[in-house]
């Protein structure tokens, strides 16, 4: 009787051994996952520089012609309008990529509370705490960006009639200047939470190499 006690004991043991095990091979399969959602984002980005560099050579192109040559701005503007729809897919794209990263922070809280390392457990939590830190920025960036995607539309519609006043144009591209050091200034902000991120991550791995 008591060699089978002993054995279930140790069966028990052993449980607890794997699921320990277990919870460290989800916590770092979570975090392997979100990295490579996170280069799904960069793919996404680098479309959007393009379009984004594509879209500036248009308007250096119309400022030059000016209205003189309405009839090539308007052509151009139409273009640009164009660019600024590819934008917009290329964006939600880079959404859907962070988000799908950020819920793997559910499944990491999840697996931690398994662990009984408290080191682990408190090397973890840092970890959570910056990467939510930078998908919050993230999401205010992408909520900036968004908006000033409209404000360039509205831009190039209104370049698009004939009778639009300088005084017109000048505080709708006012507009689209202000949004832009808003993005710059929260970009930064975000730059600095993925230098810590990074930084964390490294050390999540190190401590389980």
């Amino acid at each position: 009787m008591m060699q089978r006690w002993m054995g279930f004991i140790a069966a028990l043991l052993l449980l607890a051994g794997c699921s320990h095990l277990i919870g460290k091979q989800e916590v770092l399969s979570a975090v392997q996952k979100m990295a490579a959602y996170e280069k799904d984002a960069i793919e996404e980005q680098k479309k959007l520089t393009e379009l984004e560099q594509k879209q500036n050579a248009l308007y250096a192109r119309m400022m030059s012609y000016g209205f003189k040559h309405f009839t090539k701005v308007e052509q151009l503007a139409k273009e640009a309008l164009t660019i600024i729809e590819e934008r917009r897919k290329y964006l939600a794209g880079e959404y859907k990529a962070m988000h799908s990263g950020k819920r793997q922070l559910n499944v990491i809280k999840r697996e931690m509370s398994g662990l009984h390392d408290e080191h682990a457990k408190q090397q973890i939590n840092q970890f959570i705490e910056v990467a939510e830190q930078r998908y919050e920025t993230y999401d205010k960036l992408y909520v900036q960006y968004k908006e000033m995607l409209t404000l360039e539309k509205e831009l190039y519609i209104l370049l698009q009639n004939k009778d639009v006043t300088a005084e017109r144009l000048q505080q709708q591209i006012d507009r689209i200047n202000e949004r832009y050091w808003n993005i710059m200034d929260i970009n930064g902000q975000f730059n600095v939470y993925t230098k810590k991120y990074n930084r964390e991550k490294k050390q999540l791995y190190h401590m389980w190499k």
